[in-house]
């Protein structure tokens, strides 16, 4: 089976999956993603993970990425690392993170009430 045999699969097989998402998603406060040194602002994001567009990094699905995130350019960033989960045409590529800080994870979730 060809590499684009298996890609085109793999994308009818998701298309077709439930939605799965737990974590109800935010655009506001942006939220940039650094990766490899490069930035990025999501366009969503919650604490099971985030969507990015434009992404000019060489990425694969399944893939372990690794970075910093941060609610404002001029502070420190969080160390994260994310799985690679959905890549559509245009760069756009969905992020699930595996680890988060504490601190950033706190910021994430909705206030309770």
């Amino acid at each position: 089976m060809s590499l684009i045999s298996r890609l085109v699969g793999e994308f009818h097989r998701r298309l077709s999956e439930p939605e799965r998402r737990t974590a109800g998603r935010e655009s506001d406060p942006w939220l940039f993603v650094d990766i490899n040194a490069h930035e990025h602002r999501a366009h969503n994001w919650s604490a099971g993970g985030a969507s990015i567009e434009g992404c000019a990094e060489d990425l694969v699905i399944g893939q372990i990425v690794s970075g910093t995130l941060r609610w404002h350019k001029k502070e420190a960033g969080h160390p994260f690392s994310a799985e690679v989960m959905r890549i559509d045409p245009g760069g756009k590529i969905a992020l699930r993170w595996l680890s988060l800080s504490d601190d950033m994870l706190a910021q994430m979730e909705p206030p309770e009430g």
